[in-house]
């Protein structure tokens, strides 16, 4: 796939190596069995996907992360390109569909990236296992209400970490639940920062809170539960 935005892959720092490699995965995305995506238009693939991606960047403490996890990976959005933007941090992308699963294994293979680890089970699932306090961000995008994405999220988070989801502008009663949620979770403050990846970008937003204390034992709840009955 020909890149053409490549002025704001320079301006993340992604130098002519790393841009080859993002034009490789949009062949992968574009060539894949199955539609991963949702999107067939290659400048469409660079702005809802590569930029928007990227613009996590801009996020603290994503750039700085030496462990740091995607829920929901589905393709593999953000992880590869964090992967990419980020090669000394280590990103687990956690996807309980197994052909999606074998296609970031497969992705990453082909594009060098040593820096890539594959979670094939449910957030939740993963928060009671290995991924208990393994990492420093956890990233979402568009996965669910903020209260459940804080569910499969704090755990994962050792203290000081900080869960990041991207979502489009939520009701005032979503945030009073999700403030809620965090607070039983061992979340601090929940804030909200503006995204810009591209332009003509509307509606996109960075949910951000630092994990201060411990998350109770009992979370998260077994798979299904989170989503069905919310806390908060």
């Amino acid at each position: 796939m020909r890149l053409v935005r490549t002025a704001a892959y320079e301006a993340h720092g992604l130098g002519p190596n790393v841009q080859r490699k993002l034009a490789a995965l949009g062949d992968l995305l574009l060539g894949a069995e199955f539609n991963v995506t949702g999107l067939s238009d290659p400048e469409a693939i660079e702005e809802r996907h590569f930029l928007d991606s990227l613009s996590l960047l801009a996020v603290p403490p994503v750039a700085s992360s030496a462990e740091l996890a995607d829920i929901g990976s589905g393709a593999g959005l953000p992880a590869l390109i964090l992967a990419l933007a980020l090669p000394t941090t280590r990103v687990t992308a956690i996807e309980s569909v197994r052909k999606k699963c074998g296609y970031i294994e497969r992705a990453a293979e082909t594009l060098g990236l040593e820096n890539v680890v594959v979670r094939c089970m449910r957030a939740e699932e993963y928060g009671r296992s290995a991924g208990r306090e393994a990492h420093d961000v956890v990233v979402s995008r568009a996965l669910a209400a903020l209260p459940v994405v804080a569910e499969y999220s704090l755990p994962l988070l050792r203290i000081g970490g900080v869960m990041i989801a991207m979502k489009g502008a939520v009701s005032d009663q979503e945030h009073t639940q999700a403030t809620n949620a965090l607070g039983i979770l061992g979340g601090g403050e929940l804030s909200a920062m503006r995204l810009d990846p591209f332009e003509g970008s509307d509606n996109r937003w960075a949910y951000r809170a630092e994990k201060i204390r411990a998350t109770p034992a009992e979370f998260p709840r077994r798979p299904g539960v989170p989503a069905k009955r919310p806390l908060g």
